[in-house]
């Protein structure tokens, strides 16, 4: 047996070491820089945005229909060690150190359990044959990400939430502006490299996805800007997956 049809017959699998491999990595680098003394915030969304590139690793998969839960696993089985360690049922303290933001594990049940069951319900529902998933996973991961850092350190015109917290248009722009560049560059590499075209101009399923993707992220940036602290994991993918519908989004599991 080549070698081309080894990786051919165990495709699925080698993409899920690499997934645990990167995931590994990623957690492991950020925990150290938390030990020499990396604010939990930036470590925190460090993981946050990082983690999000896990799925490139879908175009490793083959297309049997089973592939997409084989890709799910890892955000699966983090959403529920998220669970056991905010519940306090096991204890990973490199987790509640690196990723806690007042030391506590119960705030591992917030945006970050969120996070991860957002990544899994995509992953099983519309897959990778769709832009949309793609679009609003990118949005979250970096576009929701670099929003506080940038708001941190550029933040200088502030705007206040229904909640009563407080946000920047700064943030916000920057949020807009990643979850625009993040979503044409990962639907561009999905469409060239799943179906040999470009999804993004002149494409007969999903035309003018450019100015959809347009749309998509600028939705999502005023649903971040208004959203409560610890709940935009949830309203952000929530309200652009409704949108989406409009835009020809399909739920499938096979």
């Amino acid at each position: 047996m080549s070698f081309v049809d080894w990786y051919h017959n165990n495709q699925d699998w080698i993409m899920l070491i690499c997934m645990f491999v990167t995931l590994a990595t990623i957690l492991t680098i950020f925990y150290f820089l938390n030990k020499k003394g990396m604010d939990v915030f930036y470590t925190r969304k460090g993981v946050h945005i990082t983690v999000g590139s896990y799925i490139f690793f879908w175009l490793m998969a083959s297309d049997n229909w089973w592939a997409r839960y084989v890709a799910m696993i890892p955000a699966a089985l983090t959403a529920i060690v998220f669970l056991f360690v905010g519940l306090k049922v096991i204890r990973f303290n490199f987790l509640v150190r690196s990723m806690s933001r007042d030391g506590e594990p119960t705030d591992l049940l917030k945006g970050t359990f969120i996070y991860a069951i957002m990544m899994s319900l995509i992953c099983a529902f519309i897959w990778r044959e769709q832009p949309w998933g793609l679009i609003v996973i990118m949005s979250v991961a970096f576009g929701d990400g670099i929003a506080p850092i940038a708001g941190r350190h550029l933040g200088k015109h502030k705007y206040r939430l229904i909640s009563g917290g407080e946000k920047s248009l700064e943030g916000s722009l920057f949020m807009f502006l990643c979850s625009v560049a993040m979503s044409f560059l990962i639907t561009y590499i999905f469409g060239v490299v799943l179906t040999g075209q470009n999804w993004l101009w002149g494409y007969a399923d999903w035309p003018w996805l450019w100015g959809k993707i347009l749309i998509l992220c600028l939705i999502g940036t005023i649903a971040e800007g208004l959203s409560p602290r610890d709940f935009d994991n949830l309203i952000v993918p929530g309200v652009m997956i409704l949108i989406s519908l409009a835009f020809g989004l399909k739920f499938s599991v096979t």
